[in-house]
């Protein structure tokens, strides 16, 4: 694969690797020429937005987010909760396999569990310097 001489890039700092993007792709748009020029032409909107600075920055990541919203809708976990949901409207549901329950309970150990992981990564990035067990910025 061959890429335009202005599309340098340091292939070794990537946040998906190419075995990741080919599993996706070979999935998501293997045989839809068009998906798979439109999600260049996404990615590639994306890529400017995020180069030209921080206001189009903001609406990069807005956009993330509104795509992953919408792909939400095609997910096998999407089809699942309205399933559940449907069951709930018959009035069938014990009170602790209602949506609200279930998910609420998900939601805030989800939650307190990224709140301990963001804790340790920051906790990792200072070091104790000795005196009196202070702890410093790494370098």
């Amino acid at each position: 694969m061959c890429m335009a001489d202005n599309a340098q890039y340091d292939a070794k700092r990537l946040l998906a690797d190419r075995e990741t993007w080919r599993v996706f792709l070979e999935t998501a748009v293997c045989r839809d020429s068009g998906g798979a020029n439109t999600l260049a032409r996404l990615l590639l909107t994306v890529k400017e937005a995020i180069e030209s600075g921080p206001d189009d920055l903001e609406r990069a990541v807005n956009t993330l987010l509104d795509g992953i919203e919408l792909t939400y809708l095609y997910t096998d976990e999407h089809r699942l909760a309205l399933k559940l949901y449907m069951l709930y409207l018959t009035g069938h549901l014990k009170p602790q396999d209602e949506p609200l329950t279930l998910l609420n309970g998900a939601i805030e150990r989800g939650s307190n569990e990224i709140g301990r992981a963001r804790q340790k990564k920051v906790l990792a990035s200072y070091e104790r310097t000795g005196k009196r067990d202070t702890l410093k910025k790494k370098l």
